[in-house]
């Protein structure tokens, strides 16, 4: 049966009752469960190099705006500041440090595999599951498929690259030879270089990611149950492709090189932290021009993937969901960005350990800050607390549940990371950030003093009490097995 309208006024009317009663039932489905549902949102290699965290030159306006809605957490740390590791830890909450010399080893699907998996127990608690972009490292592993209602899609060797792309590049730069990889190969997840690219937001991977997931949370979701998806995005990985408007809002000359002493780039052993990339020296052999566009083209790719972030958040709200659900946003480790010389990560700097954590509930009070230390497999205990979920009696946590931190309540809490970086192990405390390198070599700074870590106390006979301290808290850690 058609119904016609006499007037303008009754037909908005008309629209008006319906949006309303959309939006009631959204809130009577939303009723018929009493578990929060969740929204998970990954970075890759994103520092705190946001507003939120006090800088001031990185455009990343949902991020600063969602700040101001959760709880965020200033000194947040990784086990193992490379994508492998660290997703598998805060999915298994298990600390990997990769110490076997046999890289099948350490093939993510067997890191994954040590235990059940966050994303599983929620879906047994009687989770909707679904996720998009790259939550692991790489698709979804075998063993864990079984997590998600909807799993999928990582698309896997394609890094924003390929023919399509390369013609609607209108502005490129970094190292010559890892540019031509870009090219030749149409991926580039290691090229230390950036391109401009002529196009909508959806040309490229996160922007999919960013569409699929609305599309969860707007029609594919089950409705009778809470939800959990995981949304993701690439940036701002290498090669920092984004499209040509998020380069346009950084002026020509953003970016600005880490500062280091007078006399460190000469005395600074790069051969600690050699590998293939590094082999060519100090800040990879780009000079410093091109090293500052390489920082621009960075942030470019952050204010690209929050703008992403941005358009799920709004999805959540346009569908009355904001309030009532548990929002994650993590960084999955640091990055430098020629801190110490270096570009990339998984070195046991504190810029490398070192990501952004924040996250809402409902009953929690925006715009905090907490100062205790936390780390990447705090999240799993700290999902089962919000969610009142079940978990099988042999599944061993490495970390603690946050909620009090997120409460703002009295805690008895313990404030020491424990990582691992390139045959590594270390502490971080409020004070001090303690290694012991792979050759044995020991390093000790003082993050008040040397926020940089420019001066190794390691030596001076007067922490010899502390470093002996670390040592016997370090030799106590267990770490790969539950």
């Amino acid at each position: 049966m058609k119904i016609f309208f006499k007037s303008k006024a009754i037909l908005a009317l008309a629209i008006l009752f319906t949006c309303l009663s959309t939006n009631a039932e959204d809130s009577k489905q939303q009723k018929s469960h009493d578990k929060p549902n969740i929204l998970f949102i990954a970075f890759d290699d994103l520092r705190p190099l946001i507003g939120a965290y006090g800088e001031p030159e990185p455009i990343t306006p949902n991020l600063d705006a969602f700040a101001k809605d959760s709880v965020l957490f200033n000194k947040a740390y990784v086990s193992y500041p490379l994508c492998n590791p660290s997703r598998a830890s805060m999915l298994t909450g298990v600390r990997f440090d990769l110490q076997s010399d046999n890289w099948k080893d350490n093939k993510h699907p067997k890191l994954i595999a040590k235990q059940d998996t966050w994303p599983g127990v929620l879906k047994d608690n009687g989770y909707w599951t679904a996720t998009r972009g790259k939550l692991y490292h790489g698709k979804i592993p075998g063993n864990d498929k079984s997590s998600w209602d909807i799993g999928g899609k990582f698309w896997g060797k394609i890094q924003d690259g390929g023919p399509e792309i390369l013609k609607k590049i209108v502005e490129m730069g970094g190292r010559e030879d890892q540019i031509q990889i870009y090219k030749d190969k149409g991926a580039g997840p290691g090229s230390l270089m950036y391109a401009a690219v002529d196009g909508p937001d959806e040309i490229l991977n996160d922007g999919k990611v960013a569409k699929d997931v609305i599309d969860f949370i707007k029609n594919k979701r089950d409705k009778n149950k809470p939800f959990m998806i995981a949304s993701g995005f690439a940036r701002p990985h290498m090669p920092w492709v984004a499209p040509k408007k998020y380069f346009d809002m950084y002026p020509e000359d953003a970016g600005k090189l880490a500062p280091f002493p007078k006399g460190a780039k000469a005395a600074f052993d790069m051969e600690k932290y050699k590998s293939k990339t590094r082999d060519h020296g100090w800040n990879e052999g780009v000079d410093d021009k091109t090293a500052q566009k390489l920082i621009r083209g960075y942030m470019a790719s952050t204010t690209y993937a929050d703008a992403q972030m941005g358009k799920v958040i709004q999805a959540l709200k346009e569908e009355g969901l904001y309030e009532n659900t548990v929002i994650v946003v993590w960084g999955d480790h640091g990055y430098h960005l020629t801190d110490h010389g270096l570009w990339r990560k998984n070195t046991p700097f504190l810029i490398s350990l070192r990501s952004p954590l924040m996250i809402k509930t409902p009953s929690t009070r925006g715009g905090q800050v907490v100062e205790n230390i936390v780390q990447n497999i705090d999240i799993y205990p700290t999902l089962m607390e919000l969610t009142g979920s079940k978990i099988d009696k042999n599944i061993k946590l490495h970390g603690k549940s946050l909620v009090p931190l997120l409460h703002n309540e009295e805690v008895d809490w313990q404030n020491i990371a424990h990582t691992s970086a390139k045959g590594s192990h270390g502490v971080i405390t409020d004070k001090y950030r303690f290694t012991q390198m792979k050759d044995g070599e020991l390093h000790l700074y003082d993050l008040e003093q040397d926020p940089h870590e420019w001066n190794n106390l390691a030596s001076d006979a007067k922490y010899a009490s502390l470093i002996k301290d670390f040592l016997g808290k370090m030799s106590k850690v267990v770490w790969n097995k539950p």
